[in-house]
């Protein structure tokens, strides 16, 4: 145990009499923890914590409970997640009973006055079936679930529905008249259903208010909320500065899946920030960045920035393919439709690198993970050597000879069980098993050296066809196990490729830090790195893998400052084990 000197601060918090897994090679388990600030002071057993603490020292009996670092979500799209905040998700209902259920989870989070939105409601049961009816919502039970919030939600067929409340808002009632190009739907009495069609619809779609930067914070406070509630101190978010981004005049809309990093600047200088943030920003603006005042490890502890991306493919792959036999594998053999080339990709990644930046480019069939090898590979050998962590973001196919080009790279993956469990059921059908043998191949990517980071990509499909999981305990099963916590994936998709719990644990707490080159401040419980940490309900490292399924989240702290939850309420004092 490394204890802190006399001289130093009082210890402040004291968590003692658990299961400590620290991510520390040096030191990987203890029972007992000291905080001074927000810094860890000291990591060892009760007998050497213990006396440090003084008369104004808070003490945490863990009662055998397990403390592992902060959860490090390495991929996320967070401004896409605050816009979901006030969305509800209705691709997959098309019934009244599930429309009652998302609108009333919707309302529960949100304040009075505020926007409900959402689509596309029975976007499923139309993509499934030729002839479907779709659902006429019920305007009275919608109106008793929305009381103080205008709704406006659109159906698969861009008709619309509304609440009484929008509909308020826009002075609409039984006296309007319909509009040229639509109607308002209407019951045999003549009273307002809440179904628009047409331009009936796409004019109150027009009054829906754009979310200010205020709106946008109240809804970053409920999706740092809900990350903190699983354990997530930090993300490594795609960002943009819209001081650089206003700059150009981009052909499509490239910004989509960026967030603004002014929404984490606001909350960090307001004192509000409950996630620390690595920020990826758009690789073609390298040029741009120092103007703007950043450069590789531009930052603090709440906000850094250091690495760019870019997009290559949508599960392009290498002959032989075939596109008829890959239904459901989500492979398009396709390109994203932000790729900018394979000469431009390279000309882009040879210029970030030269400048210090560490890139990510999101590739996901085998032909696009290649084009990405190969340009980290020529930018290694033209920009000479340096401490490079580029990135391969998702990577579902690697060729079997890019594993180890990878690992000599030193390239980081950062690599999604959510998608492993979404997109592998037709996989050996499809590729024949040998080829499938390399998808989702995390076992191989780690016994070749590719440091592997289990990622959220919160908060899922951008057409909200597919909602993330989370949940880092769901995720480490799927990683550990290669099947569904649900069990409804009988058989785990090539299980020789499944990592272990204390792979998954370091891929989302270690792994991350170092590939933001943060691994001296945290990623591990280590005394003088952040008092990130989070509190387990059990020792997951113990029994069958099921135990993940049971484990919660009991605390969450920050700097040693509790944000989950919020209130507490909990008896603590000293007591012994």
């Amino acid at each position: 145990m490394t204890t802190p000197p006399p001289t130093l601060e009082p210890v402040d918090l004291i968590l003692y009499c658990g299961i400590v897994w620290t991510a520390d090679p040096h030191h990987p388990l203890a029972s007992a923890i000291a905080v001074t600030g927000d810094r860890i002071a000291g990591v060892g057993e009760d007998a050497e914590i213990l006396p440090l603490a003084s008369e104004g020292t808070e003490l945490v009996n863990l009662a055998g409970r397990m403390v592992c670092p902060g959860f490090n979500d390495a991929h996320t799209h967070f401004e896409n997640a605050v816009d979901w905040h006030f969305q509800v998700a209705l691709t997959d209902v098309n019934d009244q009973a599930r429309l009652e259920e998302r609108v009333a989870a919707t309302a529960a989070r949100l304040t009075p006055g505020v926007w409900i939105t959402g689509g596309d409601l029975g976007d499923f049961a139309s993509t499934m079936e030729e002839a479907v009816t779709l659902l006429e919502p019920d305007l009275a039970a919608v109106d008793a679930l929305t009381p103080g919030n205008p709704l406006l939600i659109r159906r698969a067929d861009h008709q619309y529905f509304a609440n009484s409340k929008a509909l308020d808002v826009a002075n609409i009632d039984r006296e309007t008249p319909d509009p040229r190009g639509g109607r308002f739907g209407r019951d045999a009495d003549g009273e307002l259903t809440g179904m628009l069609y047409g331009q009936a619809g796409e004019f109150l779609h027009r009054l829906v208010t754009p979310m200010s930067l205020e709106q946008k914070l109240l809804g970053a406070r409920g999706v740092m909320a809900g990350l903190n509630a699983v354990g997530i101190t930090s993300v490594h978010d795609i960002a943009r500065l819209p001081s650089v981004t206003d700059e150009t005049i981009p052909p499509v809309y490239l910004e989509r899946s960026f967030s603004n990093a002014q929404i984490f600047q606001t909350l960090a200088d307001r004192g509000e920030l409950s996630v620390r943030v690595y920020a990826f920003l758009p690789l073609d603006t390298h040029d741009r960045l120092p103007g703007h005042g950043v450069t590789p490890k531009t930052g603090d502890d709440w906000l850094r920035f250091g690495a760019l991306k870019i997009f290559v493919d949508s599960g392009a792959m290498l002959p032989p393919f075939d596109l008829a036999d890959a239904s459901g594998t989500g492979l398009t053999d396709g390109w994203s439709y932000r790729f900018v080339g394979e000469e431009r990709l390279a000309e882009l990644v040879l210029a970030g690198d030269a400048a210090g930046f560490d890139i990510g480019v999101h590739v996901q069939g085998d032909r696009g993970c290649r084009i990405a090898i190969d340009a980290f590979e020529r930018a290694a050998l033209l920009n000479g050597p340096r401490d490079r962590r580029h990135r391969l973001i998702h990577a579902w196919h690697l060729a079997a000879d890019d594993f180890a080009r990878a690992g000599e790279l030193g390239l980081v993956a950062d690599v999604t069980s959510d998608q492993l469990l979404h997109y592998s059921a037709n996989l050996d059908q499809a590729l024949g098993l040998a080829r499938s043998a390399n998808a989702f191949a995390w076992r191989r990517m780690i016994d070749c050296d590719i440091t592997v980071n289990l990622v959220s990509d919160l908060p899922g499909a951008f057409n909200k066809s597919h909602v993330a999981e989370i949940n880092p305990l769901r995720n480490i099963y799927a990683a550990i196990t290669r099947k569904a916590g649900d069990s409804a994936q009988s058989e785990p998709f090539h299980p020789d490729q499944a990592i272990t719990v204390d792979e998954a644990l370091l891929a989302y707490t270690a792994n991350p830090a170092y590939s933001s080159h943060e691994e001296d401040v945290k990623g591990s419980i280590t005394p003088g790195k952040l008092a990130d940490l989070v509190v387990l309900s059990e020792d997951i490292l113990a029994g069958a893998p099921e135990v993940l399924l049971r484990a919660s989240v009991e605390r969450t702290y920050l700097g040693g400052r509790l944000v989950h939850p919020v209130t507490d309420n909990s008896a603590v004092r000293r007591s012994a084990c």
